[in-house]
């Protein structure tokens, strides 16, 4: 396009510019009314109002749903917090409640064993990497527990002293198949009693064995064995488990027993440390 006809364009433009403006002029100040020209200015104002509005509408559905969007994930966040807190006060509600219930049976167990030095005493450590081997209470030897002690959960044998501070003690748990203490026990059978050793922990069936038995009875599954008093320096009759199975061999004497644990290893939160 050439100079001449740019110019012949800008001539008309600014003409059709100042005519327009012209009316419009006549049409607002004047009082003058032109049908065609109202019209067509109302349809101008109409369009771009039109065009103008969307954006204006896009913006402010866009901020209701920000506004939503914010408000949803405080709300999201609230709840999460409260969701926490309430899993946190089951949490130390039912930790609460398993150590009260340990509480109330070692006061079962005072009162079965009046005569015996009894300690009652909380868990203070057990770690996950010697789970099934120990765990520390809160007594010690200025407490007066001495490294004969049996420990009972749960109303039943768990597991014995194995060393002692002033204030914390080292309890060697009965399912450490590496390092078991032989306690002598007592099946107690309708006719008769047999005695015989604790001697291990099985794994494989997380079962007591009982061996060197005093009898050649028989003995069925289901009978209760309990800790003895024979050797003189093991407190009597605190429960250890029920047999499930007897292995048998060429002499009744050397049978082995299979015991299932009374206590639950799983959950102890209070222990009651008994002694002659």
């Amino acid at each position: 396009m050439n100079r001449y006809k740019i110019s012949k364009l800008v001539v008309a433009i600014s003409a059709v510019a100042i005519f327009s403006l012209s009316l419009l002029f006549l049409t607002v100040y004047q009082g003058l009314e032109i049908p065609i020209l109202a019209n067509g200015v109302k349809q101008t104002v109409s369009f771009f109002d039109g065009v103008l509005s969307k954006p204006t509408q896009f913006l402010s559905q866009q901020k209701d749903y920000l506004n939503d969007l914010i408000f949803a994930y405080k709300e999201n966040q609230e709840l999460k917090k409260t969701l926490a807190d309430f899993e946190n006060s089951i949490s130390e509600m039912e930790s609460l409640k398993n150590e009260n219930k340990g509480l109330r049976q070692n006061l079962e167990m005072k009162e079965q064993h009046a005569d015996k030095r009894i300690f009652s005493a909380l868990v203070s450590v057990r770690s996950p990497h010697s789970w099934n081997q120990k765990l520390m209470i809160n007594l010690g030897q200025d407490d007066g527990l001495t490294t004969e002690m049996l420990v009972v959960a749960d109303g039943a044998l768990i597991g014995t002293i194995d060393s002692l501070a002033p204030h914390a003690t080292t309890v060697k748990l009965l399912t450490n198949s590496d390092k078991f203490s032989k306690i002598p026990v007592k099946i107690a059978l309708e006719s008769t009693d047999v005695y015989g050793i604790l001697s291990g922990y099985d794994t494989d069936s997380h079962s007591f064995i009982v061996n060197q038995l005093n009898s050649d009875i028989g003995i069925p599954e289901g009978s209760s064995v309990v800790t003895s008093d024979l050797a003189g320096g093991t407190p009597s009759n605190i429960p250890i488990g029920k047999v499930v199975s007897v292995k048998t061999s060429s002499s009744n004497l050397n049978r082995e027993l299979y015991i299932t644990p009374t206590a639950n290893f799983s959950n102890i939160y209070a222990v009651t440390v008994v002694g002659q």
